[in-house]
């Protein structure tokens, strides 16, 4: 596993996996990553407001960098 919270860095990553900033529908800043289109419960976001969402929400992005791992998450970085 690897931990950044470098945005440039996260948007390479999400774009060469095919997925697209997004939100827990309902919710503001319940950040997630939407990789399938058809996933009715997120919603698409800009990038814009994705990376300001991330840096007020205080997170730091967990992913795995094999090539076709879509595994990532979002945790808050500790004090």
């Amino acid at each position: 596993m690897e931990q950044t919270n470098d945005v440039r860095q996260m948007e390479i990553w999400i774009k060469k996996r095919g997925g697209v900033p997004a939100i827990v529908k309902g919710t503001s800043d319940l950040l997630r990553v939407k990789f399938d289109l058809l996933d009715n419960d997120l919603e698409k976001i800009t990038w814009a407001k994705f990376f300001k969402t991330f840096k007020d929400s205080n997170l730091e992005f967990i992913y795995e960098d094999d090539a076709d791992s879509r595994f990532c998450k979002f945790i808050s970085k500790p004090e």
